[in-house]
């Protein structure tokens, strides 16, 4: 558990836990306490070896606090090499506020960030809204993040053991397939010129997805994913796709997460058409979709 504060607070309310709770305190997970994370990762997984039965752990639940951006966490388990061999990503999980998303998107950039990060979103508090209030929430949900699950509940009434099978890191495709309308007169993704993308309404964060039926070149492809992590001009917070590769029979699939990227061979047959989604903030349509098609192969 992570708290914002000298006090901690959140480890004396949860219920059913005596001493296997870690609290890491007076910190961020995405600044400065991402080096005691895998400290106590480290220690954990030694005392779990320690043990006399040696049963490996089932799941490590990692809860960041109300002002922490996920993706630096989660790079941090995926470059460490030691945490990487033993640990694997399930998914990344925000708890919505309904009734205050759409202000706290509008006030706080930190609110679009775990949305964008996101890999399942629960839209919480739904009792106190009404069905057009909900739509607009929803809304302005999709607007970051159209490609995450999303689940609506009361009183955070959750399926836990759905909520920890996600398994959304093992394929390139997002489970969510965007609706060609959305209640409540939100802003709708749209498609031209070969790639789709929503407007940026909410703290300057859009989705684009590009599509490319000509195979690509992977050695390019590799050297332009790792200058758009970098490149100083947007944040790019997820990306995944399922992309046909020239000399490749099977699918080659990228998923990144902040400026960690993996790009692996899958278990299926090329497609017929490469497909890449990007969520970021400050995303330039036009670059990003011309360095995309410049990643073709050449003939």
């Amino acid at each position: 558990m992570n708290e914002f504060g000298e006090v901690g607070i959140d480890g004396r309310l949860v219920v059913g836990v005596e001493e296997n709770v870690v609290q890491l305190s007076n910190g961020c997970l995405c600044c400065t306490v991402r080096g005691d994370l895998v400290t106590t990762l480290y220690a954990l997984l030694a005392r779990r070896r320690e043990a006399v039965e040696m049963v490996p752990f089932d799941r490590l639940l990692i809860e960041a606090s109300g002002l922490a951006s996920p993706g630096p966490a989660v790079q941090t388990l995926l470059a460490d090499p030691g945490l990487a061999a033993e640990c694997r990503i399930d998914g990344v999980i925000t708890l919505v506020n309904a009734p205050h998303i759409v202000q706290q998107l509008r006030e706080h950039p930190e609110a679009s960030a775990q949305l964008g990060y996101a890999d399942h979103i629960i839209v919480n508090h739904c009792d106190q809204c009404d069905a057009a209030g909900l739509a607009v929430a929803e809304g302005a949900i999709r607007t970051c993040n159209p490609h995450a699950t999303l689940e609506r509940t009361s009183h955070a009434q959750v399926d836990i053991p759905a909520l920890l099978q996600m398994r959304t890191w093992e394929t390139g495709l997002p489970r969510f397939v965007p609706p060609h309308t959305l209640e409540g007169g939100q802003p709708l993704p749209h498609t031209h010129d070969g790639h789709t993308h929503t407007e940026p309404h909410t703290c300057d964060v859009s989705t684009l997805t590009l599509r490319l039926e000509a195979p690509l070149d992977l050695n390019r492809l590799k050297l332009w994913l790792l200058f758009i992590v970098k490149r100083r001009s947007h944040e790019l917070m997820r990306f995944k796709g399922i992309l046909r590769c020239q000399n490749q029979a099977a699918a080659i699939i990228v998923q990144g997460v902040y400026q960690w990227v993996e790009l692996r061979q899958g278990q299926e047959v090329a497609p017929e058409e490469s497909v890449l989604v990007l969520i970021g903030r400050y995303l330039d349509v036009a670059e990003l979709q011309r360095e995309w098609v410049d990643c073709r192969a050449r003939v």
